[in-house]
Order: structure tokens, then sequence, then C-alpha cells
């Protein structure tokens, strides 16, 4: 179940593995192997890409189901309807969803630092 919804829940957020394995510091093979099933990742590394997919664990491993995640298709992120209901996820670009998957695996204070960094890049660049 696990390595399903890995596989499942990264393609639905249209990532590579490598983008995924980059985020974890890990090779790409490694991340790999979770994907088909041969080994499982340990728990701290099941809760980065808890993190990094903003899921519980408990979905990962397969004891909750009842998790957002499962009522999206696979590209629903740019379907029509998901536009004109104001889903915000479906307006992300590649970037800005890669940018969010590393945000997510930060912890509180550096959140914070990368929120103010963001916020004095912003501001210079529309010469506030």
């Amino acid at each position: 179940m696990l390595n399903e919804r890995l596989r499942r829940i990264r393609t639905e957020h249209k990532l590579t593995q490598q983008n995924i394995a980059d985020v974890l510091g890990i090779d790409r093979t490694t991340y790999t192997v979770y994907e088909t099933g041969v080994t499982t990742p340990s728990p701290a590394t099941l809760v980065k890409l808890s993190q990094i997919y903003n899921v519980s664990v408990g979905y990962l491993i397969g004891v909750e189901d009842n998790h957002p995640e499962l009522k999206r298709e696979v590209g629903a992120d740019f379907s029509r309807d998901n536009l004109l209901n104001g889903d915000p996820i479906a307006l992300l670009n590649k970037s800005e969803r890669e940018l969010l998957m590393y945000f997510r695996v930060l912890h509180d204070e550096r959140k914070q630092k990368v929120l103010e960094e963001i916020k004095k890049l912003a501001q210079n660049e529309q010469g506030i």
C-alpha cells in the first residue's frame, strides 16, 4: 500500500522521483525502491514524505483512507472545474510546486526566515 500511495501521490503532484530524492537528500534509486516496494523508508523519511505531500504518515502507510488526496485524480490540478472553483494549487507552475515541496520540510523557524527573504525579494522586484 505504501509504495502505491507514494507513486500515486507523487504523480498527482506532477513530481519526478528525482525531485523527491533531491528533497530527501537521497539517491533517486533509493527512492525508486520505496515506490516499487522493495524496501520501506525509515520512520524519519516517512515523516519527511508526509510533510512534502502535506498528508499524514497514517495516510501514506494505509491506515487512514480519508485524506483529500484520495479524491483527486491524476492531472486534476489543471482541470477547468478546479480553476473555476478557485483551487490555488491548480494555478501553480512546476517551480512553484517545487518551492512548496522544499518549504514543507523546513522547521518553523526556517520557514519564517524563508518567508521574510521572499518578501524582501518580491519588494525589490517591484521597486518597493
